[in-house]
């Protein structure tokens, strides 16, 4: 199992990653409207919430479990979001 520091240290490189998406593919998404956000939002919330629990959960565990059920809710609500974002995409560009 891993320890709480490369834990943190993981989170904190996804968190990384996660700006990076964001930037590299705002200029894509923001002439296509505010719902192309969507997974971008939930995937930085998911990592964030998940650093918190991390943070939090070292002081207070109780908090710490809550916030990464709260990480796992917005990971699932990515997926869902990216799913939906291919299918909306692929319809308004092949134009099915």
């Amino acid at each position: 199992m891993m320890s709480t520091t490369k834990k943190i240290l993981l989170a904190l490189l996804a968190l990384i990653v996660t700006i990076v998406y964001i930037a590299v593919t705002f200029r894509f998404r923001k002439e296509l409207g505010w719902w192309a956000f969507i997974d971008c939002f939930a995937l930085f919330m998911s990592v964030f919430t998940w650093l918190m629990s991390l943070l939090i959960g070292k002081i207070i565990p109780h908090s710490g479990k809550l916030l990464a059920k709260i990480a796992l809710v917005f990971a699932i609500l990515f997926i869902i979001a990216l799913v939906g974002e291919f299918i909306a995409f692929t319809a308004l560009f092949f134009k099915l």
